[in-house]
């Protein structure tokens, strides 16, 4: 009886010792995640202007018209039927459409498609991610769908056209760029806009390549370059933000705290990678098991981020400097770039360079650190640090006014519109 009791009285005490542990590991981990939520703000703050009006975006999906231009230079209008010619020895494989939506993002639009005809996502391709909260045209491809299939579809906010036969796929990338057609509201001041002339912009990486509503993927990123797998999956799944509603600041608390099976009951369905990495850690109990199940594009999203956020750095770096062409730049259409750190990125000479190593020994990088195994290798490369606005054009309506112009692939319409706006156009971080 003695025995018993002096067993259990140790099972008591070391179960207490390992909450004690478990609690001060999270106590170490939650300061160190939130220290680098501040240390590493997107800091879009430079500007090429002097063109201050004011307003808002986006208070309807009508606002904010993203069109997509092929590699041909066609522009897929909004509401308008293009004739694209079917190839005269096709295949039967390849069936390319428009995809026009509203409040859909690109990801979330196609998975739903894929569901109603019941075939999986990785039948379809696409050249690039479009807003959600907008009204969108992109080309997209499809593999072994019937054509009948895809017109008898019927999806809210989902228009399918301008069907073509074809023998080749769709991937990422292929496009020549995006038509925006955006209004602004409630401006305070329309002066700037008598002499509206903005050639060039700077080319940071906007808002979206971090996450609108939780702009965090650059330090999930750079956790996964420093191979930290755990802090990595706490962020992304845990740590809730201001912005977030309340159902998943919820969920995002249970995370943190480390009741991850109640956190997956309480994470809405919507939330479909954030429960799926919860139930392989569950499963493994391995963390970067968890960030293995996701899909290819999604896993190099986050590495992707971080050299997106080091590359704005670079452009805010060098803005003091000025963007004509120095001694040892390395030079695209005559304009300075900028290192997309990788493994195979080359770096500048002269005063470029100098920012460029500056930064690389700042975050103890090294081209080792961009090859993750089982994961992706991120080569890198060069960015314009300056990018061309084509076609710029505005108009006045009501207490508003309506911008037109046209960008290359990669380029960001929120890069362009700060300048006008000055206002923090994107959601503001709260930690």
């Amino acid at each position: 009886m003695i025995y018993i009791i002096k067993k259990k009285r140790k099972d008591e005490s070391l179960k207490a010792l390992e909450e004690k542990r478990k609690k001060l590991i999270k106590k170490v981990r939650d300061k160190f995640i939130r220290d680098y939520l501040k240390r590493m703000p997107l800091n879009l703050n430079k500007y090429l202007y002097n063109f201050y009006t004011g307003g808002v975006i986006k208070k309807k999906p009508e606002d904010f018209i993203v069109e997509e231009i092929t590699p041909e230079g066609i522009i897929l209008e909004v509401g308008k039927s293009i004739k694209f010619k079917d190839v005269e020895d096709w295949k039967g494989s390849f069936i390319h459409f428009t995809l026009e939506k509203k409040n859909w993002t690109t990801l979330d639009a196609i998975k739903e498609i894929a569901n109603r005809l019941g075939v999986p996502r990785k039948h379809f391709g696409f050249a690039g991610n479009k807003d959600k909260y907008a009204i969108t045209t992109q080309r997209v491809g499809c593999f072994n769908i019937k054509l009948e299939r895809l017109k008898s579809l019927k999806i809210k906010n989902i228009i399918l056209r301008d069907f073509q036969k074809t023998n080749k796929k769709i991937k990422l990338g292929d496009l020549w760029g995006n038509r925006f057609t955006i209004r602004v509201r409630e401006p305070k001041n329309l002066e700037p806009l008598k002499n509206l002339k903005m050639d060039f912009y700077l080319n940071y990486y906007g808002i979206q390549r971090f996450g609108t509503t939780r702009p965090i993927t650059h330090i999930v990123g750079k956790f996964i370059v420093e191979r930290d797998w755990e802090k990595a999956f706490y962020l992304y799944c845990g740590t809730p933000l201001m912005y977030d509603d309340e159902k998943s600041k919820f969920a995002r608390t249970l995370v943190d705290e480390g009741d991850l099976k109640e956190a997956y009951k309480v994470f809405p369905k919507c939330f479909f990678y954030e429960r799926k990495m919860i139930k392989r850690v569950l499963e493994t109990n391995n963390y970067k098991e968890a960030f293995l199940i996701l899909p290819p594009y999604l896993r190099c999203m986050f590495v992707n981020a971080y050299q997106s956020y080091l590359f704005n750095e670079i452009i805010n770096r060098r803005y003091e400097y000025g963007f004509s062409p120095l001694e040892g730049d390395i030079l695209i259409d005559n304009i300075p770039t900028g290192i997309l750190f990788g493994y195979k990125a080359k770096f500048a000479s002269g005063l470029q360079g100098e920012i460029e190593k500056e930064i690389y020994e700042e975050e103890y990088l090294s081209r080792e650190k961009f090859k993750i195994e089982d994961f992706g290798y991120f080569q890198g490369g060069r960015r314009k640090m300056l990018e061309k606005i084509y076609n710029l054009t505005y108009w006045l309506e009501d207490n508003s006014y309506v911008l037109r112009f046209c960008l290359k692939k990669g380029c960001y319409a929120t890069s362009v519109l700060r300048e006008l706006l000055r206002e923090d156009i994107c959601t503001p971080q709260s930690y």
